[in-house]
């Protein structure tokens, strides 16, 4: 039965840890790109573009399972650069 369950059910809502479905995550994109190129419209037109700050991206739920796997990422590319720099410059070797 828990296999049939529609997608804001209260179980997948558990499940993911927020309530947000691809409609609203596509919605947030929308709204993203809508105000950036509202932003990039005011800067071309600007005389000092420079001074337009382009806005941060709308805030969205986090997975917890999708935050770690980036940090584990980071971390691995950190070291695989680390280890890069150790084995090219012996001389900045860090151990």
């Amino acid at each position: 039965m828990v296999e049939h369950l529609p997608p804001d059910s209260a179980m997948h809502r558990a499940a993911r840890g927020h309530a947000w479905q691809e409609e609203e995550y596509l919605l947030a994109e929308v709204a993203d790109s809508v105000r950036t190129l509202a932003a990039l419209t005011v800067a071309v037109n600007s005389k000092r573009p420079k001074s337009v700050k382009m806005p941060e991206p709308l805030p969205r739920p986090v997975d917890e399972a999708e935050e770690a796997r980036k940090a584990a990422e980071r971390e691995a590319a950190e070291q695989a650069y680390s280890d890069l720099v150790s084995a090219l410059t012996p001389e900045h070797a860090t151990t």
